[in-house]
């Protein structure tokens, strides 16, 4: 199905709840939205051309990245290139291939197309606070540079609501990371197709190959959210992960979205996978709806719509009151949480009574407090073929 834009949307009508509709006109909500480019990527093709056309369409803007934050950083180069040699190959042929095909048609350094994908995995760096108390372990010195990470974050959020008018799962997602005017021009819609049919559609970054947000038509959405380790030990345990050479976790989900069709499997491959580093992973399905929060080896606690209408969740494990959402800054207003604020929302919908449609939750997800850094939203049901997405506009 074709997707439509979450501008179709708009502003929530008159029957809203009124505190959804002021929160929508405060200064910090979404005023509109901009289309997603939308570039056809074939399966059937090798590894090594699959994204040609991708990257020449976008290659202006990766060299921007690249210049902008790491080409004039000899420190964080260095260090990023010794994680890449102490790393060796990405161990899936298919991943190398995908690579080698940016670095061919880029001619970016080859070390740093590498380097990039572990994204996510290196954003667990960026808090050192232990819920407030003490600092995390430090790297050791040849890779200490990577503590000043500069894809900034946190960011994200995740909600999976049951829609009480029809009865359909919806999960809305804000993909957060900045610096927003480097990484909004290098977002794209994949389309993965095999055989000429629609395999998945996702959201991707140019010069990255693993699944930001995914989306299996009638079987499920996935979607990952950065996660902080909240144990003394969680800095070096990613970096030895990194080292020894563990598939990526976006990689991993990348392949379980191309080759599995349903929720189940789709559910026991994301609790049992070895992940690099702590992460979420955000599901929903035809009336299912999960959130994994994963340790790199175990599953460390599992969020089930059931009886609450929706799941929730940022870059914090709540659940345990980790006071460090209370100090992010990201969405514009330190000390309420973008997690508090979408549930503010959504509970005075729910009192109102009012249902979790798609409409609602994209005022929610672009509302003032809950939007931050986003440069990528989406709104989402398997159930009836909806894959809404779009970039924010900010006043």
């Amino acid at each position: 199905m074709k997707p439509f834009p979450i501008a179709a949307l708009l502003i929530c009508p008159v029957a809203y709840a009124i505190s959804v509709a002021q929160t929508l006109r405060s200064a910090g909500g979404a005023t509109g939205w901009r289309s997603v480019p939308s570039l056809h990527i074939s399966l059937d093709l090798p590894p090594e051309i699959r994204y040609v056309e991708v990257a020449t369409r976008f290659n202006s803007s990766i060299w921007n990245f690249y210049n902008t934050l790491f080409a004039h950083d000899a420190a964080l180069t260095n260090a990023l290139y010794a994680m890449v040699d102490k790393r060796g190959p990405e161990p899936d042929a298919t991943m190398r291939g995908e690579i080698e095909g940016i670095v061919a048609t880029t001619r970016l350094p080859a070390k740093f197309v590498q380097g990039v994908q572990a994204l996510y995995e290196l954003q667990t760096l960026m808090v050192p606070v232990v819920n407030g108390s003490s600092r995390q372990d430090p790297l050791p010195r040849r890779y200490r540079a990577l503590e000043r990470w500069p894809l900034r974050g946190p960011g994200c959020t995740g909600i999976v609501a049951t829609n009480t008018a029809d009865g359909t799962v919806v999960h809305a997602r804000n993909m957060d990371l900045a610096p927003v005017q480097l990484f909004a021009p290098l977002v794209y819609e994949g389309v993965f197709t095999r055989n000429g049919s629609v395999v998945f559609r996702a959201e991707m970054v140019a010069g990255y190959v693993s699944l930001l947000t995914g989306y299996r038509p009638g079987a499920y959405v996935v979607e990952r959210n950065t996660r902080y380790p909240a144990h003394k030990g969680g800095n070096r345990e990613m970096l030895d992960n990194l080292l020894g050479g563990v598939p990526l976790s976006g990689w991993t989900l990348r392949r379980m979205i191309e080759s599995i069709s349903t929720y189940d499997e789709a559910l026991a491959k994301v609790q049992s996978a070895h992940f690099v580093a702590t992460e979420y992973v955000v599901m929903s399905g035809v009336r299912r709806g999960h959130i994994v929060a994963r340790d790199p080896a175990s599953v460390a606690h599992l969020s089930t719509l059931g009886p609450a209408a929706y799941v929730i969740v940022t870059n914090f494990d709540y659940w345990w009151h980790d006071v460090r959402e209370y100090f992010d800054p990201t969405g514009g207003h330190l000390g309420l949480p973008r997690r508090v604020a979408a549930q503010r929302i959504l509970n005075a919908s729910l009192n109102a009574g009012l249902a979790l449609t798609p409409e609602l939750m994209n005022a929610t997800i672009s509302a003032d407090g809950v939007l931050a850094d986003t440069i990528f939203q989406a709104v989402a049901d398997v159930e009836v073929g909806l894959w809404a997405i779009a970039q924010p506009v900010l006043p």
